[in-house]
């Protein structure tokens, strides 16, 4: 008799815990594309501008120029990567113009849905606006298909060993980070975005696109 009741605890007690979990992933699970994934001195910095999945710092905010971090108001960490061919490519290098750099995989949906938008914010203001992208782990022919498929024609670098992925302390894709012409991180994006949160994220951002509409 005791047996019996000891496994009917036992199985009551696993019910409870199997309920918890769905209802913790239907109706608590903001998931890593929600601005709770940030850093959390980014959150409770009074200049930090929420807009829907990202997350921005006004212009008037405290900028940290000698330190590199992945966080609103520090310098983007510096790193250096191949394109697709074989030509290396520094992030500091191009500092002058505001920059646009997205992390993204071929097997992620959320990356494929954004990629046209990507181009089409590049082909609009890819003038003013540098846009990298940042593979993260693809092989060179899976990347070089993908690309040519969605007919990308910005500058696409490839992380194969994942180091920028852990520079830049990812814990999804897509990211994207906002950079300003000094190389301020002044916004991070978690999850695909359209063009349209693109050029507001700048428009907050910079005066690169002050005016302009998608």
């Amino acid at each position: 008799m005791a047996r019996k009741l000891f496994v009917g605890v036992l199985v009551l007690a696993g019910l409870g815990w199997i309920g918890l979990i769905t209802y913790s992933y239907f109706f608590y699970n903001p998931g890593p594309q929600t601005p709770g994934a940030l850093r959390r001195e980014d959150q409770i910095n009074e200049f930090v501008l929420k807009f829907n999945q990202g997350a921005f710092l006004d212009k008037n905010a405290e900028l940290h120029f000698d330190e590199e971090r992945p966080a609103l108001g520090f310098r983007a960490p510096d790193f250096e990567l191949s394109d697709l061919n074989n030509q290396r490519v520094r992030l500091s290098a191009l500092r002058g113009k505001p920059i646009l750099l997205n992390f993204w995989a071929s097997w992620c949906p959320p990356c494929r849905k954004e990629m046209p938008d990507l181009q089409q914010f590049f082909s609009s203001y890819g003038d003013r606006i540098s846009v990298i992208g940042i593979n993260s782990n693809d092989r060179v022919e899976i990347v070089r298909e993908f690309l040519s498929r969605y007919g990308i024609t910005y500058i696409n670098l490839l992380d194969t060993d994942g180091k920028v992925f852990v520079l830049y302390e990812l814990t999804g894709l897509p990211t994207s980070f906002f950079i300003d012409e000094s190389g301020i991180v002044r916004g991070i994006w978690l999850g695909s975005m359209s063009i349209a949160d693109m050029v507001a994220a700048f428009q907050k951002t910079t005066r690169a696109l002050s005016g302009d509409s998608p």
